[in-house]
């Protein structure tokens, strides 16, 4: 996904100590020559200790963006482990490792409730509220929930003007211009039957879009300077522009040589629509073929493939090949439809707002998803009986055969939480979800805490206080 290059720049800038010469090779766009270089690190530390959270951290980043998924999930879990004496720090890397891996596994539930969780947290730094709302701003857009996207961007416009480090001003209007180029490629006329986006095409406020040719503020990213450069050569084939080969292909080969298989594929697909939209068939036909997409069968449920479907059925039409063209175009509208569904899910509605759209999403299971398997037996049982007032630890370890010990070490490794912090964090989030849900009248706020095992009008206030920094109250007269 063409993400993969804002993950890359968010993970390199989001730590005070990640090491610099890895940060400058990834800025520079050498990412190969990275992550041998934070594998050393890691091998390095091993030799003498147990490696560094940062080293780790930054190597099982970098895994992720080269697409091994496997790797890069076990690599965050040492990292995790590395930094599990620190509650706070360890809540916060599990949120945002699970959530970046979720992304990149197209998990944009799970993956938009850990970031969002990530801004609810107090311990949480300026760079890693950054991060967050980095992949925050990238899932509403690939759900389709443009107006989301632009309040997220908003947001973290303001936090990067804030921020000492001016590399992250440079970021988010990278992300800007990257999002309003998306509008204009998906929006070229001969795309008009692209139904899955013209759908929401309308939501983009044009006025707030980068003036054309204007060169973005903040430092120069050398890594995103070359995908800004590509988008402009991009949107000139769309509009029927003569652009040579090698314009086109200077930043497709360097995504091959780096190792971004599922960022190569989406750059050819890329070209393959601005090529359909300026009439240029044999480059439409080349680059399809070129993305490898069709022997990629066991991702159909990726937002990419809908794409693919879409520009294959083109190239049919194109070649007068009007049996095949039916075929891959009915795919296509069914895959759309599918989509369409799971993205109601995910985010019902399309509210004006990133605030709003928080409140419209349905809570995701992502804390089952930040545990391993053994324990989210226990999870899932401690969230079906969170309205017993008498839920005890004791009974949930009882539940899944193990000792309370075993399952306090497991929920404070993995969630940086006790099992009776959970159970208390999770009631209070449930009682927030009443208090601003418009559908459930509320008229008092501890007959709402009851529901949820909740029976002392002291243990309501504390608590929630403790969590979101103000009254039930407050909250309920929003």
């Amino acid at each position: 996904m063409f993400s993969t290059v804002y993950f890359a720049a968010s993970s390199a800038l989001a730590s005070d100590d990640t090491p610099s010469n890895v940060v400058s090779k990834i800025l520079d766009g050498h990412l190969i020559e990275a992550s041998h270089a934070a594998a050393q690190l890691v091998d390095t530390d091993a030799g003498h200790a147990q490696p560094s959270h940062a080293n780790l951290q930054i190597h099982g980043d970098l895994e992720l963006a080269l697409g091994r998924h496997e790797e890069a999930e076990e690599t965050h879990r040492r990292a995790q482990k590395a930094i599990r004496h620190d509650r706070d720090g360890l809540r916060i890397a599990s949120c945002r490792n699970t959530g970046w891996l979720a992304f990149f596994r197209n998990q944009f539930n799970v993956a938009l409730s850990c970031f969002k969780r990530i801004g609810e947290e107090k311990a949480a730094t300026p760079r890693q509220r950054l991060d967050a709302l980095v992949g925050a701003t990238l899932v509403s857009f690939h759900l389709g929930c443009v107006r989301s996207a632009c309040g997220r961007l908003a947001k973290l416009a303001e936090l990067a003007a804030a921020h000492d480090d001016r590399r992250w001003i440079y970021v988010v209007e990278a992300i800007r211009r990257d999002l309003f180029a998306q509008h204009e490629l998906h929006g070229a006329e001969r795309l008009a039957d692209h139904i899955y986006w013209r759908s929401v095409l309308t939501e983009f406020d044009i006025a707030e879009a980068p003036v054309r040719g204007s060169a973005p503020e903040g430092t120069a990213l050398p890594l995103l300077a070359g995908r800004l450069a590509h988008l402009r050569h991009l949107l000139s084939l769309a509009e029927g522009g003569a652009i040579g080969g090698d314009e086109l292909h200077e930043h497709l080969n360097w995504s091959r040589k780096s190792g971004l298989a599922d960022y190569h594929r989406s750059l050819c697909l890329e070209i393959t629509l601005a090529a359909i939209a300026g009439q240029v068939r044999p480059l439409a036909e080349s680059m399809l073929d070129a993305s490898g997409a069709a022997a990629s069968q066991g991702t159909q449920h990726a937002r990419w493939y809908l794409d693919y479907l879409y520009c294959r059925a083109k190239v049919m039409q194109q070649q007068m090949r009007t049996q095949e063209f039916s075929h891959y175009y009915g795919r296509y509208a069914l895959a759309s439809i599918q989509h369409v569904r799971t993205d109601n899910q995910s985010m019902s509605g399309a509210p004006a707002d990133a605030a709003k759209a928080d409140r419209a999403a349905p809570r995701s299971d992502d804390v089952s998803a930040r545990l391993p398997a053994k324990y989210r037996r226990a999870y899932r049982y401690l969230m079906d009986n969170l309205d017993q007032k008498d839920l005890s630890v004791r009974e949930v370890a009882s539940h899944i055969g193990v000792t309370e010990r075993a399952i306090q070490a497991a929920f404070k490794n993995h969630l940086g939480l006790s099992p009776s912090e959970l159970i208390r964090r999770q009631r209070m989030e449930r009682i927030r979800d009443d208090l601003l849900d418009d559908d459930t009248p509320v008229t008092r706020v501890l007959d709402v805490a009851h529901k949820w095992g909740v029976r002392h009008r002291s243990t309501l206030i504390n608590g929630y206080r403790r969590v979101f920094e103000e009254a039930p109250s407050q909250t309920m007269g929003r």
